[in-house]
């Protein structure tokens, strides 16, 4: 988790710096917004799955602010489509920066669904998205870009695809209930 939200926020505006090393040699780098200016940048969980991230995100960023989407897929369905049931994020969001936290991206209906009300009801500017995940399978990432094309996806495995019960193959399995220990 801590990789993969070290990855997500290189995807953060910076802006260029150039310091002297000890060595007297000049280096031209770059100093992040998470450095600078750590209020311009929201984490977002996909409630509950989510917090398992958001909590690395906030050990690099101690300071950001963070918002919370409860979405849940329906299991009784044959679709397993996504429920939202509530939201609770910073007011001036659609001005910030936003990591979006969920580990899996298997069909993408839980995370279009939170992307619509980021973008849609609260005005956050899709390029101004950084989803990450741990793991993801084409199906979720074809419709999630097909329906937000400029958002920034970080991921660190494509998996195989899906099976009957819409959970990513090989997988593993539901990722809340494993990182929490509720099997």
């Amino acid at each position: 988790m801590r990789l993969l939200a070290e990855e997500a926020i290189t995807y953060l505006p910076s802006t260029p710096l150039s310091i002297t090393t000890p060595t007297n040699s000049k280096y031209d780098g770059q100093l992040s917004i998470a450095d600078t200016n750590p209020d311009s940048i929201c984490a977002v969980s996909i409630v509950r799955a989510g917090d398992s991230l958001l909590e690395s995100v906030r050990e690099i960023i101690p300071g950001l602010r963070v918002g919370k989407i409860w979405i849940q897929r329906n299991e009784s369905s044959k679709t397993k489509e996504a429920v939202h049931s509530s939201t609770k994020l910073p007011k001036d969001i659609k001005n910030q920066h936003v990591i979006l936290c969920d580990p899996m991206l298997a069909t993408g209906g839980s995370s279009i669904t939170a992307l619509r009300i980021l973008v849609n009801e609260y005005g956050v500017d899709p390029s101004k998205i950084i989803f990450a995940n741990v793991i993801s399978c084409e199906d979720g990432l074809e419709a999630v870009f097909k329906t937000f094309p400029d958002i920034k996806i970080v991921t660190c495995f494509i998996d195989d695809g899906l099976n009957e019960d819409k959970f990513i193959m090989p997988g593993l399995g539901d990722y809340g209930d494993r990182f929490f220990n509720t099997v």
